[in-house]
Parts: structure tokens; C-alpha cells; sequence
């Protein structure tokens, strides 16, 4: 196992203690006050990190840990770095399904054996490039690279979202866009 995903389990193991789910404010005042390792923004950008990332399962609110805890222990003053658990490694336990793409959750489809994206806005990205590249008089492969530099940058910022971004930026009609993006 490596270093992060042992820091990842081993903060599971603390929070998950007495076996029983959390809510995500449980969670939260662990990690933050319980606990000291951080704010508690950070807390909550962790926990749905650690949820993207596979690492926690959300069933209506009710947290629990999605790998195998027994054993786990950490040492004496141990404390996690923050960073591991805001961007942590995706979970890559047997029989875990979640796969992350372009920072948003995908599962993998038992039918087809195909990643199946969950945000609908995602299928239009490809239109999307398409018009902003019209409209602006950038190359696509522009417009995509310059999308791509927003989502590293930005850190959970998804695909469709870095568009909007690059659209805004070359002073683009936004109404049309957005209106096209929430209808989905």
C-alpha cells in the first residue's frame, strides 16, 4: 500500500471508528474540531473528495467508509496531511466501481463495460468547443487546451464548467450558453 492511501485509510479508520454512518456535519466536526487537522472548509471539500474518489459511499446522506478498515491504526500524534485527503488517490479497492474523469464521478456501466458519466452537461462539451471556437475564431484544439489549463488549475472544476470559463474570457454571449447547459 502506499503512504496516501494508508493516510486515507487511517483517517476512515478514526472517523469510522464505532462502525455505525456519519453525516457529512459528523464528519466535518471530526475532522476539524474533533480531530484539529483542519478548518472546517477544508473538511467539507475533503469529505466530498473522499467521496468522488470512491473512498466514502453517500446513500441519502448517511456516510460510510467504502474499503476495508480492520487493522487499521495510526500511530500515536499521527496526523494526516491535509492535501492527501482534499485530493486523494482514487480508491482502487477490488469491487470498487468509481472511476474519476475530468474530476467528475463515473461508474462503470455493467451492461456495457463503458464508463457512464453522471453529469448530463458533460455530453455537450463537444458542441460546446465547437460553437466557442465559431464564435471566438479560436482552433478547437485551442479552446480545448485552454479548458484543460482550467480544470488543473482550478481543481474540481469540471470540463463543461473550464468552457464557460474560456467563452467568458473571448467575451461571448453567456445567456445562450448557460441557458443551453441548464436545460440538460
Amino acid at each position: 500500500m502506499s503512504v496516501e492511501v494508508d493516510d486515507v485509510k487511517r483517517v476512515l479508520a478514526i472517523c469510522f471508528r464505532d462502525g455505525s454512518t456519519q453525516t457529512i456535519d459528523d464528519l466535518e466536526r471530526i475532522l476539524s474540531f474533533d480531530m484539529g487537522w483542519m478548518d472546517t472548509d477544508s473538511a467539507h471539500q475533503a469529505i466530498n473528495s473522499l467521496i468522488i474518489a470512491g473512498w466514502i459511499v453517500n446513500n441519502d446522506g448517511n456516510l460510510s467508509p467504502n474499503c476495508e478498515l480492520k487493522g487499521i491504526n495510526a500511530p500515536l500524534g499521527w496526523q494526516p496531511r491535509p492535501s492527501r485527503l482534499i485530493e486523494p488517490v482514487v480508491n482502487q479497492s477490488p469491487g470498487i466501481p468509481v472511476k474519476i474523469i475530468d474530476k467528475t464521478t463515473v461508474v462503470e456501466d455493467d451492461n456495457t463495460s463503458k464508463p457512464v458519466n453522471k453529469d448530463p452537461r458533460s455530453r455537450l462539451e463537444k458542441r460546446l468547443i465547437k460553437y466557442i471556437s465559431k464564435q471566438s475564431g479560436i482552433e478547437r484544439d485551442e479552446v480545448e487546451r485552454r479548458a484543460e489549463r482550467k480544470v488543473k488549475a482550478l481543481n474540481y472544476c469540471t470540463t463543461w464548467m473550464a468552457l464557460c470559463l474560456v467563452s467568458r474570457e473571448q467575451n461571448l454571449e453567456m445567456n445562450s450558453i448557460i441557458d443551453s447547459l441548464s436545460a440538460s
